[in-house]
């Protein structure tokens, strides 16, 4: 029941975000690289090939870096549902938070 809600409100992050920059992707192309990323992330949610949280963290840090490559801007309201997704994206127990932590802290050995 709880994966299912979870589902639910991923793809409803996603489904927000994704309106919001909708009407800019029709004038600049920049834009529909981060549609092209929602997207895949809710078709990944919604056929359950990715856990929501893990695909609302890869759809994160994805959007983060398109928007610093492509100097995107996002005013007020995008980022704050973009931030929705990275607050969605931590899981609430301790062990979740300790594995992201030792994931994303993995240095290359010479």
């Amino acid at each position: 029941m709880k994966k299912k809600k979870d589902e639910q409100t991923a793809i409803s992050l996603f489904d927000t975000f994704k309106r919001l920059i909708l009407e800019k992707s029709s004038q600049d192309n920049r834009y529909s690289r981060i549609l092209n990323v929602l997207n895949r992330a809710i078709e990944r949610v919604a056929k359950g090939t990715q856990t929501p949280q893990l695909e609302a963290r890869s759809a994160f840090q994805n959007i983060c870096t398109l928007c610093f490559v492509d100097k995107i801007k996002l005013n007020a309201e995008e980022a704050d549902a973009l931030q929705k997704i990275d607050d969605f994206s931590h899981s609430k127990g301790i062990w979740g938070e300790m594995n992201t932590l030792s994931i994303s802290n993995m240095w290359l050995s010479n």
